[in-house]
């Protein structure tokens, strides 16, 4: 009788019991032998532990066995069940059952309508998926977190596509404030207007600058997003910036080559004095000319008559 319940049943043979999907490496085994014995393995990368959990007193329970393959793991209720069999290898009707929460042993009795007075119980192995729906807590609970996370992950799509605008405004916000004057050159003040577009974002900026000294200038300006701002769940990112800046010229200062307002004047009115001079000179060349060509035509005449008096005497 000993030799025929002499076997370890472990993980191929053994219990189909695995604890809940989130600890599927942990399963549980039974010696079912002269010393009944309740193991828990436990994987861990490539290294697998056997710990045992507890052992059956048969000494103190009439020295009964455990029937071959009859016994399950109700998840639901954390419990190992055990199909009694007596000394002489005959089933009892009894069941033990080891609480893994409280750990401890008890005997019960289920009940069944078979009309089979010495029925041996094998259990049917179940999947994951079929100890998951006969858990009505973790049902409940993992579709509470399902829905949770569910809401969090639309509330984040939200939150990214909101930071995603909003990143794009303060990219045509800045594009808007380089096109600003930073320094005047030319006069006391420059002011101008600027304009960014980025990813259908677009911003128009407004902005000054104005000349302290030949060494300081100073700038001020702002910029505004069309299309409001944007709250991202964190934080939110603004329709508008406002920036102000210094500009210190260090070392040597270069005079600039370009003209003032009353130099160009003078050389303007110098330049039209010249031309009328340069007008006047050609008017008296052109009179001097016409003159010129007279006295030309005159001496022709002239010449043309001495000729013809020089003849006449000769004759």
């Amino acid at each position: 009788m000993k030799k025929l319940f002499s076997c370890l049943l472990l993980s191929s043979i053994g219990l189909p019991f695995v604890s809940s999907p989130a600890e599927a490496d942990t399963n549980y085994h039974v010696n079912n032998s002269d010393i009944i014995e309740i193991f828990k393995s436990t994987v861990s990368g490539s290294t697998t532990s056997f710990t045992k959990i507890t052992t059956f007193d048969r000494a103190s329970n009439n020295n009964v066995f455990f029937e071959q393959e009859g016994y399950w793991f109700d998840e639901s209720q954390n419990k190992l069940y055990f199909q009694e069999k007596s000394a002489l290898g005959v089933v009892t009707g009894r069941h033990w059952v080891y609480d893994l929460t409280e750990s401890s042993w008890s005997a019960t009795t289920i009940s069944s309508d078979t009309s089979d007075t010495n029925v041996s119980y094998y259990t049917i192995s179940s999947s994951h998926s079929d100890s998951i729906s006969t858990n009505t807590s973790n049902i409940s609970t993992n579709t509470s977190n399902i829905s949770t996370n569910t809401s969090n992950i639309s509330t984040n799509t939200s939150n990214i596509k909101a930071l995603g605008e909003g990143v794009a405004g303060s990219t045509a916000l800045t594009a808007a404030l380089t096109a600003l004057p930073q320094t005047s050159k030319e006069s006391k003040f420059s002011c101008g207007v600027g304009t960014g577009a980025y990813s259908s974002r677009y911003a128009v900026g407004f902005g000054c600058a104005s000349k302290i000294s030949e060494r300081v200038d100073i700038n001020a300006g702002g910029s505004y997003v069309f299309g409001g701002s944007k709250s991202y769940g964190g934080g939110t990112l603004d329709s508008g910036v406002v920036k102000a800046g210094f500009v210190f010229k260090l070392g040597e200062l270069n005079k600039p080559t370009q003209l003032s307002f009353n130099e160009s004047k003078e050389l303007k009115k110098e330049v039209k004095d010249l031309k009328d001079k340069n007008d006047e000179i050609i008017s008296q060349n052109q009179k001097l000319l016409a003159r010129l060509e007279k006295l030309e035509n005159i001496a022709l005449k002239f010449q043309s008559s001495s000729e013809m008096i020089s003849v006449a005497t000769k004759d």
